[in-house]
């Protein structure tokens, strides 16, 4: 069962979780193409003539259950680097439990862990007022939104935990959703109105997907309690006996590497597309003057249909369904635990639906940001979920973050903090030229048992990008 904990912690678990929102970069005037995901009219503030976005990378974790306390950093378990000491003969790592600390609180918890790349994409003015961008963007994220504290200490505990025995769990309501897809978006972005120095932008985003794997579980009750294993008493089981719920899976990539020739397959099973709008108003003077800009958007509208298997379930029958910790023993990947729990809950059933939707992680967004004309800023940017609990998606959970700032057309330094899952993160970014550095949560990387800092998450980016022209020229 410490596996099933793993995935639903690392895998399932987030957040979101997208939160990969690289405040660093995007809260930067120079940050091109980067800008327009959290809102797309900035697309016709780009103070470069064209903008050409090489590649842009971000590996984000972050939840609201467990501090992180193993003698390696989540860095180093995330990118596969553990020292051998901590791996088992086979080379998988030996993750035990007391590596985590729980934060038991009485709130339901959630979790995030995402990878992103943002590949060429570039932005041109089409003149003073205007500006045309085409992005492309591979996204894979793995999310639990709303999960009981019990139902997670029962998995973290490996169901081992005697405490827990025979005490009934009702009413469990939870989604954990996983998307991987890539996206071809095309922004335009135009002034609507201008005058003493304030113009108003507004600005768009069609966005093409394609996506390749994709698994939920939506559940909207569950009655569960563990027992003893009468087959084996220094065993448990966790026996469900009520369940209310949809599992969707897809199988793809059950056989198959995200290879190039995967990214372009048109046997993919997910096909969708999506739109960001935006408004942005902007007062400034003059050059020697201050700039305010205030931002509205609402972002990642619409979703994919998949070819996959779904399986809703309103009553499990007279004879509960039974899950012991071997059950997935071996087993590797949310496509894999997908088909445990369906095989447990009714063997050899036939899918209810040969295709499933998986909504994006639709959110509001506004922004507010000051810069003095030396180019020191700050920046206030509120992100909104607007999903539900239970939708059929990925959430963009909901952050405030503030980023005090130097912006210069060759050098920019960012401090973003951040209110992000019931937590603060304070990260650092720095910009030299073309190359991008940044993180969005500093501790996470650092953070392990041996220097005493217990992270709940952790972000880093990287990118090479660069402006050419000045549109006063």
């Amino acid at each position: 069962m410490k596996y099933l904990f793993i995935f639903a912690l690392f895998l399932v678990s987030s957040t979101a979780g997208s939160a990969q929102n690289l405040l660093g970069i995007s809260t930067s005037r120079y940050g091109g193409t980067n800008r327009l995901y959290i809102n797309p009219a900035l697309a016709a503030d780009s103070p470069s003539k064209f903008y050409l976005n090489v590649f842009t990378g971000n590996g984000h974790v972050d939840n609201n259950y467990v501090r992180y306390q193993a003698p390696f950093s989540l860095l180093r378990l995330i990118t596969g680097t553990v020292p051998a000491q901590y791996k088992s003969a086979d080379g998988s790592v030996r993750f035990a439990t007391d590596y985590t600390r729980e934060m038991l609180d009485g709130s339901t918890k959630n979790g995030t862990i995402s990878g992103e790349i943002r590949g060429p994409s570039f932005l041109m003015k089409t003149g003073k007022y205007g500006a045309f961008a085409v992005t492309t963007r591979f996204r894979a994220v793995g999310q639990v939104v709303g999960a009981s504290e019990s139902l997670l200490s029962a998995m973290r505990a490996s169901l081992n935990d005697g405490a827990l025995y025979s005490i009934p769990s009702n009413d469990n309501k939870f989604s954990a959703n996983t998307n991987t897809y890539a996206e071809l978006g095309l922004t335009y972005a135009g002034t609507l109105w201008t005058g003493d120095g304030r113009k108003l932008l507004l600005g768009a985003t069609a966005k093409f997907l394609l996506g390749y794997n994709a698994q939920q579980l939506i559940n909207r009750g569950l009655n569960y309690r563990i027992i003893t294993d009468p087959n084996n008493l220094n065993s448990a089981l966790l026996e469900v006996n009520k369940l209310d719920a949809t599992l969707a899976y897809t199988t793809f990539l059950q056989n198959r590497s995200l290879t190039p020739q995967t990214l372009f397959s048109t046997a993919a099973p997910g096909k969708g597309v999506g739109v960001d709008i935006g408004l942005t108003y902007i007062d400034q003077y003059d050059e020697d003057s201050p700039t305010l800009q205030l931002g509205v958007a609402i972002t990642d509208i619409g979703g994919l249909t998949y070819t996959g298997l779904e399986y809703n379930y309103t009553d499990i029958g007279t004879n509960p369904a039974r899950f012991k910790g071997s059950d997935f023993n071996g087993i590797n990947g949310p496509q894999a635990i997908a088909e445990v729990i369906q095989n447990k809950l009714n063997t050899g059933r036939t899918a209810d639906r040969n295709r499933f939707n998986a909504g994006l992680p639709t959110s509001l967004n506004f922004t507010a940001d000051y810069q003095l004309p030396g180019g020191l800023g700050i920046n206030l940017t509120y992100l909104k979920d607007v999903r539900s609990v239970q939708a059929t998606a990925i959430h963009q959970p909901t952050l405030l973050a503030v980023t005090p700032r130097y912006d210069a057309r060759w050098l920019s330094l960012a401090v973003p903090i951040a209110y992000l899952n019931g937590g603060f993160t304070a990260g650092t970014s720095i910009r030299v030229g073309p190359g991008w550095l940044g993180t969005d949560n500093l501790l996470g990387i650092l953070g392990n048992s041996a220097n005493g800092i217990q992270p709940r998450g952790l972000d880093i980016y990287a990118g090479f990008a660069f402006g050419i022209g000045r549109v006063d020229e």
